[in-house]
């Protein structure tokens, strides 16, 4: 298939019966005896000859016992004897392991006990362990008598052909076996994609215990080619290849991507050098992410060369996935598309296919799939799965590469990085292969690779970058003109060159020992008592002390930097307790430089200058200027669109999920990103994480990029417009919440983003304006009353809460109330607390419950005191809400949206079959905070942050006992409780929802996760 609407990529090709590649080599003796076939070091052997030393060394190794289905080791490095030992043990049915005598004598005897008792073939015994040269068979070229007779083996598609053992293996080496279809496969696609005419000149430019070198060594005598290989050891010496390739007019070749990007290098601006590559008709490159900028540089130097991206694990039949690169790729480059026969497909960690554009796990199937690993059916059964698409994939079985990517509508594979390069810093999870790919597309950079250091508990990023004419300064520029804060690094290594082992990979281990050695350094110097003499000394060591960074200069970003919002709180609190300056998280964030900061405190100084109060702000952010166009909203015939914000958290998500599944309505949803169609492929990620996108909702989501922080929503003039006159309804639902902060912090995105929100349903023809709110909006009325609130509560005559969050929807509540009195039609809804719903038990991971319940269940304890909140799941809350849009009884009215069952946060695992054991509140709070300081965790330091400070444990049992909110206890839901009648919405159980947040919990292994985000859904 070419179109890839469904997820998968794919097709099936006949090529007629199956030919094993030994016998498709004969083919090829029987046509063209004297036509060269093999070349090594000067000498060189014509098919004829090959055949009869393959049949010689065939009888010589029958008669030691070797046969059908045999796994034999073979310790040999490049010459002549290397493709002889490998035909002749295809022709006998064996199949062949490579090793090197150059690994660690350990290396070697671990992969032998992995192999099967028998004959090793090597050049010399010396090379194995003593305990092994029994076993001993010396293969010289010399030494072999030369036969015509070929061994009679009946060979099938399913019999094993190779095996090698996987790079980077620790602990017991895996060998990955491959079946004789899957190699056929792969020669006869390669034959068809490159329109072989038996010319090709191919050099074996992989290392022999590289599974690339396979089809280097033997798919050209499968067409009546010529395969070169190079002197062992040489292959890394890119002068010696660019002779060789001059020396025997070298049409093929194959490169990891780092030795391509060298290359590269080497030949740009050096004529003579480009010259030896001119015969050069195609490569391929792949083994690691490829350069962009590097294969578009050497195809323009050299106009006649086609460059194809390649990829495959070496638990397939090498390389299954091609791409042919063009100008047109820029700087993304596909994966490409499966070869013939083989597929691919993008999973979430439930094996479900994810929509084009998702980025899940790589799983491939088809023929070129592997026969898992030697004599280990644990590590097999893991990782070659059960087959779950058989009407779409050929098969038993998948196997899951651990590879991250996505498929786009067309049908080819992205690459997004290793599942295992995954981590998450400050909350945020990050794909370290997307910010080297990012580096990699910045002028002057030849490789890119990304680690993570860890330091007193704090990750940062440190980027290695190889390259021209680099400077930290331009390539820190250039990463943050293209990726987000969070993903910035923070430590830049500028190499010459980037270490390799000898299999031309780019050696992680060893850029691991230069980053901790940075790390030692900075830890030494955070430990030295410097005193500070100057305000700007003190601004700079907080900011330095906050980010555990010494390196920190009084011109750095602090968010840029990797700083979170909890880094944040420490730095203020530090400088206003030294400097006697009131200074606020929102200054920070203003003001993200120890220079910018210390200006701002030294005009405080100078000025005498208080920060303007929050109830004067509050005051001025609620009115609602007499100029405001606000106008009566008619009640449309039929809603056509709605506008949604938020939509990609974990009510926005929902909400959108609901309108989208239970109604015919356009969603148009708002969201932070590069551009729309970005825009749209956060939303439909954000679905599919939680389980909830379906490919029939594609056509009636748009996404548009905008930000609630920003002047006009951050919209151009014509989004806006388009907006303005498509929406039937706004429905806002996004916000900013972060309990650590305080008005000023939430007033951009949360008050300021709303009347926007507002201008744009009043800017063409006015629109109703749904608002989601919470009630810890009027909570303090709720309190001071001592009776069950109403819900036509008038906001503005409601007390001031308590929180920054809850003051910033207090106030915007007030906005749209008086928006309301001039004739707007508003709604507000006011949310409990939201939890997981029975589905999928998917956390709102920055929730305060979710910080709480995480932490009862990973400690093992909690505090011996009843906390209650209405614990109302999250699908109880969109079937509501959306009900409020589609029904006009609803519309201009306010609804308090919580389930009416009080509940006990203590009692909640304990309804799971968890029961917790209480501990006294202070020891319960000293457990958090010394857990999450020991550990670094970031989930339990930002619980340590938001627990009660107070030492009496009688006060403490007091501050716990009003953490949550006892919504059923302080709020009625009349009007809420009339929608449901009508739409037959009824309160449901808790023991679905409940159990299936505790068996998320239980699989998360305790994962961290910050209490910082931007924009709520």
């Amino acid at each position: 298939m070419t179109g890839n609407p469904t997820g998968f990529a794919g097709r099936a090709i006949g090529f007629g019966p199956f030919r094993p590649v030994s016998a498709m080599i004969e083919e090829q003796t029987d046509r063209s005896p004297e036509r060269p076939a093999v070349t090594y070091d000067g000498r060189t052997l014509t098919y004829r000859q090959l055949d009869d030393l393959v049949n010689g060394l065939a009888a010589t190794l029958a008669g030691h016992g070797v046969g059908k289905g045999d796994v034999v080791a073979a310790l040999l490095v490049n010459s002549l004897e290397l493709p002889v030992t490998y035909l002749a043990l295809m022709k006998l049915g064996a199949a062949f392991v490579p090793l090197d005598p150059s690994w660690p004598r350990e290396r070697i005897r671990d992969t032998l006990e992995v192999l099967p008792d028998g004959p090793i073939l090597c050049a010399a015994d010396d090379a194995l362990p003593p305990d092994s040269r029994h076993r001993a068979v010396t293969v010289d070229l010399d030494g072999i008598v030369p036969t015509g007779r070929r061994p009679a083996v009946d060979l099938g598609p399913g019999d094993p052909v190779y095996g090698y053992f996987t790079s980077g293996t620790t602990g017991t080496p895996k060998c990955a076996m491959n079946l004789h279809g899957g190699l056929t496969n792969r020669f006869r696609f390669m034959t068809r994609y490159f329109a072989a005419t038996g010319d090709d000149v191919v050099l074996q430019n992989s290392r022999h215990t590289s599974d690339s070198a396979i089809w280097q060594l033997f798919w050209p005598l499968t067409t009546g080619g010529r395969t070169v290989l190079p002197v062992q050891g040489e292959f890394l010496n890119l002068r010696h290849t660019i002779d060789l390739i001059a020396q025997y007019g070298i049409t093929t070749a194959d490169f990891v991507s780092s030795v391509f990007n060298a290359l590269v290098a080497v030949v740009d601006g050096d004529e003579t050098a480009l010259g030896g590559l001119s015969t050069l008709r195609r490569l391929i490159v792949g083994s690691e992410a490829v350069n962009p900028p590097a294969v578009h540089r050497l195809m323009s130097l050299l106009p006649g060369l086609s460059v194809t991206n390649g990829y495959g694990p070496t638990e397939a039949s090498i390389g299954m996935v091609f791409h042919r690169v063009s100008a047109a790729d820029g700087d993304t480059i596909p994966l490409g598309r499966p070869i013939d026969n083989c597929y691919a497909v993008v999973v979430d960690d439930d094996l479900r296919p994810l929509p084009p554009g998702a980025t899940g796990e790589i799983a491939i199937g088809g023929a070129c799939l592997g026969a898992g690993y030697l004599g280990d059916p644990a590590a097999t059964a893991k990782a070659f799965v059960r087959n779950p698409f058989p009407q779409r994939i050929p098969g038993d079985r998948l196997y899951l590469t651990g590879d991250l990517g996505h498929l786009d509508g067309a049908g080819l594979l992205f690459f997004s990085g290793r599942k295992d390069f995954q981590v998450k810093i400050h909350g945020v999870r990050i794909e370290l292969g997307e910010i080297a790919a990012a580096a990699q597309r910045c002028p002057g950079v030849r490789q890119a690779e990304v680690l993570v250091g860890e330091q007193a508990g704090t990750k940062a990023l440190a980027l290695f970058a190889s390259g021209n004419g680099l400077t930290e300064s331009a390539l820190g520029a250039e990463l943050r003109r293209t990726l987000p804060r969070t993903s910035l690094p923070r430590y830049f290594f500028l190499l010459p060159e980037m270490p390799l082992h000898d299999n031309g990979k780019v050696d992680r281990g060893r850029l691991q020992e230069i980053l901790d050695g940075r790390l030692a350094e900075d830890t030494a110097l955070l430990a030295e008592s410097v005193p500070t003499t100057s305000l700007a000394d003190q601004v700079l060591r907080a900011m330095r002390s906050a980010l555990g960074w010494p390196g920190l200069t009084a011109s750095t970003h602090f968010a840029e930097s990797g700083g979170d919002s909890i880094q944040a709180l420490s730095a203020v609190h530090m400088i206003t307790a030294e400097t006697g300056v009131r200074v606020d998280v929102k200054d920070l964030y203003d003001h993200p430089t120890a220079d910018d900061l210390t200006f701002l405190i030294e005009r405080r100084r100078r000025d005498g200058a208080a920060i303007e109060e929050e109830s004067v702000l509050m005051a001025r952010d609620s009115a609602l200027p007499e100029g405001e166009p606000i106008r009566p909203a008619p009640r449309p015939e039929r809603l056509r669109t709605v506008l949604v914000t938020g939509a990609t958290g974990f009510v926005g998500s929902r909400l959108v999920h609901e309108l989208l599944d239970r109604t015919d309505l356009r969603v148009a949803c708002l969201a932070r990103a590069a551009g729309d169609q970005a825009a749209t492929e956060r939303v439909v990620a954000a679905l599919t994480e939680r389980g909830l996108w379906e490919r029939r909702f594609a056509d009636r989501l748009d996404g548009y990029a905008g930000d609630l922080a920003l002047p006009g929503l951050g919209l151009d003039t014509r989004t806006w417009e388009h907006l303005a006159r498509t929406c039937d309804l706004v429905l806002h639902n996004g916000a900013m919440v972060n309990f650590l902060f305080d008005y000023r912090a939430h007033r951009q995105v949360n008050v300021r983003g709303t009347i926007e929100l507002v201008r744009l349903a009043m800017a063409y023809r006015p629109v109703p304006v749904h608002y989601v709110s919470t009630l810890a909006a009027i909570q303090e009325e709720a309190l001071h009353r001592g009776e069950r609130l109403a819900e036509d509560c008038d906001p503005s005559l409601a007390r001031t809460p308590a929180g920054g969050y809850s003051r910033s929807k207090w106030v915007a509540e007030r906005y749209l109330a008086e928006a309301r009195n001039r004739g707007a039609l508003v709604t507000v809804l006011r949310l409990g607390e939201i939890m997981p719903s029975a589905d999928n038990g998917y956390p709102n991971p920055v929730a305060f419950t979710h910080l709480l319940l995480s932490a009862f269940l990973r400690l093992g304890v909690r505090p011996d005191v009843a906390t209650r909140s209405d614990y109302t799941p999250v699908d109880y809350v969109a079937s509501r809400v959306a009900a409020a849009v589609s029904d006009t009884g609803v519309w201009g009215r306010t609804l308090h949206v919580f389930r009416s069952e009080s509940v006990s946060l203590d009692d909640v695992l304990a309804r799971a079959g968890v029961p917790i054991a209480p501990i006294p509140c202070g020891d319960f709070v000293s457990l958090v905070r010394e857990t999450g300081r020991a550990t670094g965790d970031r989930e339990l330091t930002t619980l340590a942050s938001l627990l009660p400070a107070v030492q009496d444990e009688g006060e403490l049992r007091r501050a716990f006992g009003s953490l949550l909110t006892d919504n059923p206890a302080l709020f009625r839901k009349d009007e809420c409780h009339r929608l449901e009648q009508r739409w037959r919405l009824d309160e449901g159980t808790l023991d679905g929802p409940i159990a299936a947040y505790h068996a998320r919990l239980a699989s998360r292994n305790g994962n961290g996760l910050a209490l910082t985000t931007g924009q709520r859904g």
